[in-house]
């Protein structure tokens, strides 16, 4: 401390009342930098795109390349043979010995492919093969690449957002609210329950001041904290004086003097160390520097739905394997029959066939697109969740928050409008509504604070027993701290008393805070000459305390039966009416007595006895008119909502009627002292029951979230307070409030509601559900065409055909289309009657049988049809016609030894027995395969059937681009690309036969909806 005011320092005698003048401030930030964090080193561009070829699919794919371009090498010459196994022995043998360099294998790998197929197209024999799968392989990774850095992009800007954390300050005399980036070295920083400390410094006051240290020490009990000079030899987070950034209030006040700032914090140092760091080495999460880390950075693990789609992929990843083994058996079978292996060169041609032939296998299995259609649909969701007030913190929100089956909702600010006003005040006898005759004489006798009538006993307890204060922030008076305890100060500033002053005038010797469990707060004042204790809180609190009141003219009498009796009605009555109420209580205390605040705090329930009643005040906040909307939305979509609120049951009874949340199937207003007493048993049973929750502590919160989930149930919650962490963390998906929730709260949620409205809630449920339905329209999509071009490859060669699929058009069609189908699909907005359906819950599986019966459909139409083509076109060369192309300059596609694809020269016609296509016919084959999809992608647009793929088309215009894109790539490559697609040019007339054809596809996912709806129709479901 004394190197920032010390006589010696900084600033040498800072009074610490008064905190930094606007030119010290500026000297401060100049000389000391200012309070922001070095970020964290990001793996390079570069990196991340050589990261992308690492995956086992493009490994399998750059080895084929690999593997083609050497013999294609041997074709040319032995010598160029040789060299390319030599480049490739060089490339690939340093990874494969020395451990460090494995890492880099893909990479390496790419680079020996690349070099190869450039010395191939310098000899006699270019191979075009493998040409053509670098390509693809190039493109697809690109494609992936582009759309996950895009991604990355929005979770910087996510974990930017996470940084907007404010202050407390006093300076110039002033209390202010800053951003944190903005306090400077000598600031006085003001710090009460659920803030997290801005910067490193020491305290300079504190009150039952606690703090929760576990991001430095790893301990999760909260220490306490108090004034006191450290040694130099121990100013770590031991000592009591000290305060850290990103440590977090949890219970008290206090104020500090910031001694460090920046990257010169604990935090600070920590992040840089981990900026200096080898990237590779692994930094345990349960370590400093782990949890440095984990705070600075927004976590990108697998959510559980990336998970199960993982777990998916592989499954059918696998099958693909034993596919491809199973064909490569039964080709190098068939060759060996065939006498290939006579020579060494047809053995090796043979199984080189066999080989690509089961790589094609492979590529067609594996569903590529499935990561990219997770990483675009959390991309999407996020964005526009975010732009729908909703904040999301972790990934998994994204997703959990769509399956919500109960929401436990606050009701200050979140149900209601958090504009609290002070709207009927009780007294002696006296019961008097804002705006009636009596208001404005009881404001003057509010403003007396020091008289003996009842209103300004009131007044000086708002004022003094109190820590919110007001602030004018761009043009508004806004409330910092406490609301209700707000509303009292607004009601002072009406009555024309200066809260601050009195402050100022009346410090506090003692003050024991507000929290959930006790429901009222004690202030110790000293009062002229005498020590006067005050306590405001809960009636039901407050008032047994007491066993005296005021009456109207002052006078303290004693508290009979009926006086309570009387005072239980008026609170009973301001509760029906909506109204919160807050009771007042006052006894002066022996001036002689000890009043340090050790020992006040340790007599405070000895001196809360024996209190005198000043009255009570009703507040009033109005419901949000959106909510009775949002609540029976929530209804509709089966969803369940509850009201957790630390109110009386009347007050909380009374604003639940008012939104839609009891009903007959949840009924119930039970109390916290209720729900305590019930067993486990018991307490699980009911909860299905329950609407509202009154008068409820944290741990009721927490209670209820975990009986809740053992009954199967996805809870979301909110909470804004410090003690609302527990269960904010606890639930599948917890929410805090942007507006009034701490610091605390919000660091253990995974969403942020950025304007804390209930609606907003429901909002975000809807982005999740269509995130969910979005990924299963791929799923639907992606594995239509993997079922249906692997059951051709697979069973064409058993027909005596050949696919006329070269290893590029399948990458065409299962990577790079696919890619772009994922972007289309996953764009789709939430359809409207999304929130109409009952919610998937924590066992809703992602393959519906639904789903599951539109693919085997579509996908038998697909086999169907595309091997009744091959078979039409096997014939069809003997007979002039669209699907023949007999005559001069015939091209002849025929299956060579091992199964490679040989051509013809023209007019030379195959021999009898051979399998074989011309080149038109080959690419009339491929173009319909690619325009089958293209068709198929609206076909995916409905998923239950309900809907025609045609509804609200106009909501998704990237499924347009990307149809449209598909389908001119398609032109350009089967006009252009000829040489490394095996392809020649379409006629007008082709196209247009094949797009009329294949739209056959779309009308036959209309009918079979159409039969859907009237199968639903006929059992009365819709």
């Amino acid at each position: 401390m004394d190197q920032v005011a010390g006589p010696t320092g900084i600033f040498p005698g800072l009074d610490l009342e008064h905190g930094l003048t606007a030119a010290q401030v500026r000297e401060s930030s100049s000389r000391l930098g200012a309070n922001t964090l070095t970020p964290l080193p990001r793996e390079p561009v570069w990196r991340k795109f050589l990261a992308k070829f690492d995956e086992p699919i493009i490994r399998i794919l750059l080895a084929a390349a690999l593997l083609s371009t050497v013999v294609d090498l041997f074709k040319a010459s032995a010598l160029s043979g040789l060299a390319g196994m030599a480049v490739s022995a060089l490339a690939l043998g340093p990874p494969l010995v020395f451990a460090r360099l494995r890492a880099w294998f893909a990479s390496l790998m790419l680079l020996a492919a690349t070099f190869l197929c450039a010395m191939s197209f310098l000899g006699e024999h270019p191979s075009y093969e493998g040409v053509a799968v670098m390509v693809a392989v190039v493109l697809a990774t690109g494609v992936a690449f582009a759309s996950e850095h895009k991604s990355d992009r929005e979770f910087e800007a996510l974990n930017a957002a996470r940084d907007r954390i404010r202050a407390k300050v006093r300076r110039e005399g002033i209390f202010q609210t800053i951003r944190m980036d903005d306090v400077v070295v000598g600031d006085i920083v003001l710090l009460e329950a659920g803030d997290e400390v801005p910067a490193d410094g020491r305290l300079v006051s504190a009150s039952e001041l606690s703090l929760d240290q576990s991001l430095i020490t790893g301990e999760s009990m909260p220490v306490r904290k108090a004034t006191g000079k450290a040694p130099d030899s121990s100013s770590g987070p031991e000592h009591s004086a000290c305060v850290f950034r990103g440590t977090q209030v949890v219970a008290g006040v206090g104020a500090m003097l910031v001694c460090e700032s920046g990257d010169s914090t604990m935090v600070g140092k920590i992040a840089s160390a981990l900026g200096s760091v080898d990237g590779e080495e692994p930094v345990d999460g349960d370590s400093r520097e782990g949890r440095v880390r984990n705070r600075l950075t927004v976590s990108k693990a697998p959510t559980p739905l990336q998970s199960r789609l993982k777990e998916l992929a592989d499954t059918i990843t696998w099958a693909g394997y034993a596919a491809a083994l199973m064909i490569f058996c039964a080709m190098l079978a068939k060759e060996w029959a065939g006498g290939s292996f006579s020579d060494p060169l047809s053995a090796m041609k043979a199984i080189l066939g066999a080989v690509v032939y089961a790589v094609i296998i492979v590529v067609v299995a594996v569903p590529e697109g499935l990561p990219m259609s997770v990483t675009v649909s959390l991309a999407l969701a996020m964005r526009k969740m975010t732009r729908a007030n909703s904040l999301v913190r972790q990934l998994v929100a994204c997703e959990t928050i769509g399956s919500a089956t109960v929401i436990c909702s606050d009701k200050t600010g979140t149900l209601t409008k958090n504009r609290m006003a002070v709207a009927r005040i009780g007294f002696g006898e006296l019961l008097i509504e804002k705006g009636a005759a009596g208001w404005p004489e009881m404001m003057i006798q509010a403003a007396q604070v020091r008289g003996k009538l009842a209103p300004g006993w009131v007044a000086l307890n708002s004022a003094v027993n109190s820590t919110a204060v007001l602030e004018k922030r761009e043009g508004r008076v806004v409330v910092v701290g406490n609301g209700t305890e707000g509303a009292l100060l607004h009601w002072l500033g009406e009555a024309g008393a200066d809260y601050l002053a009195l402050r100022t005038d009346i410090p506090a010797l003692y003050q024991g805070h507000f929290t959930s469990d006790r429901k009222c707060m004690t202030s110790v004042v000293r009062l002229g000459g005498s020590v006067v204790i005050l306590v405001k809180g809960a009636a039901e609190v407050v008032i047994p305390m007491c066993d005296r009141m005021l009456d109207s003219a002052g006078l303290a009498r004693p508290l009979n039966p009926s006086d309570r009796e009387m005072i239980a009605g008026q609170i009973a009555s301001a509760a029906g009416d909506s109204m919160r109420t807050l009771a007042f209580a006052h006894r002066p205390l022996d001036s002689s007595q000890p009043s340090d605040p050790d020992t006040l705090h340790a007599r405070r329930e000895e001196l809360e006895r024996g209190m005198i009643f000043d009255g009570f005040v009703a507040i009033h906040d109005p419901l949000r008119e959106d909510v009775a909307g949002a609540v029976a939305s929530c209804r509709e979509a089966g969803i369940s909502v509850m009201m957790v609120t630390g109110d009386n049951p009347g007050t909380a009874k009374a604003i639940g009627r008012e939104a839609g949340l009891i009903d007959g199937n949840r009924p119930m207003v039970i109390t916290s002292a209720e729900f305590q007493a019930m067993s486990e048993t018991t307490a699980r049973e009911e909860v299905a029951r329950v609407a509202i929750l009154a008068r409820a502590r944290p741990l009721d919160k927490l209670r209820l979230v975990r009986l809740l989930q053992e009954r199967g149930e996805v809870v979301a919650v909110t909470g804004d307070g410090t003690n609302d962490a527990p269960a904010l963390k606890r639930a599948d998906v917890g929410l805090a409030m942007g507006i009034a929730g701490t610091e605390v709260a919000k660091e253990a949620s995974k969403i942020i509601l950025l304007d804390d409205s209930f609606a907003t809630i429901v909002k975000a449920v809807h982005w999740g559900r269509a995130l969910h339905e979005n990924i299963q329209r791929f799923i639907q999509f992606q594995l239509t065409i993997n079922l249906s071009a692997l059951v051709i490859a697979f069973a064409a060669p058993f027909m005596g055909l050949r696919p006329p699929f070269t290893v590029l058009q399948l990458l065409w069609i299962n990577v790079i289309m696919d890619t772009l189908a994922s972007i289309a699909l996953c764009s789709e907005p939430p359809r409207p009657g999304l929130m109409l359906e009952k919610p998937k819950g924590r066992k809703g599986g992602i393959v519906t049988t639904a789903m599951w019966r539109s693919i085997g459909v579509t996908a038998a139409f697909y086999v169907f049809a595309l091997l009744g083509l091959l078979c039409l076109m096997k014939g069809a060369p003997d007979h002039p016609g669209w699907l023949g192309d007999s005559g001069a300059g015939t091209i002849w596609l025929v299956e060579g030894p091992g199964g490679h694809v040989d051509h013809l020269p023209a007019g030379e016609i195959p021999p009898v027995g051979e399998a074989f296509l011309t080149l038109r016919q080959a690419t009339i084959f491929f173009t319909a395969y690619v325009m089958f999809q293209v068709w198929n992608m609206f076909n995916c647009r409905s998923l239950s059937g309900g809907a025609s793929a045609f509804a609200n088309l106009a909501g998704n215009p990237n499924l347009l681009f990307v149809a449209a894109a598909i389908a001119g790539f398609q032109f350009v490559v089967v006009t252009f690309l000829g040489p490394l697609f095996q392809t020649v040019p379409l006629g007008i007339v082709d196209w247009i036969v094949i797009i009329a054809s294949t739209s056959s596809v779309l009308a036959l996912g209309e009918f079979y909806r159409m039969l859907l709806r009237r199968r639903e129709a006929a059992l009365g479901r819709w």
